[in-house]
């Protein structure tokens, strides 16, 4: 995801503009990890103020896949 649907410039900009992205990575946050029961990788979880999901986009997506569906979670077009 990090050398292609995240570094395309339009994916960026969306991501840049609506969200704060945050890494989770296994080996150095478990305890996170586990409470958002994260078992596909990669996963990109949207969760909103109050800390309650939004949306789930497991596995790898492409660039124009994963911004059409960040879009329809988000509410954004």
């Amino acid at each position: 995801m990090d050398s292609g649907t995240l570094s395309d410039a339009t994916v960026d900009a969306f991501v840049r503009e609506r969200f704060i992205a945050v890494r989770i990575e296994k080996e150095h946050q478990p305890a996170t990890f586990e409470s958002l029961k994260i078992t596909d990788f990669p996963s990109t979880i949207l969760l909103r103020a109050d800390k309650t999901e939004a949306a789930r986009l497991p596995g790898y997506l492409g660039p124009q896949e994963f911004l059409e569906k960040l879009k329809a979670a988000s509410g954004k077009n």
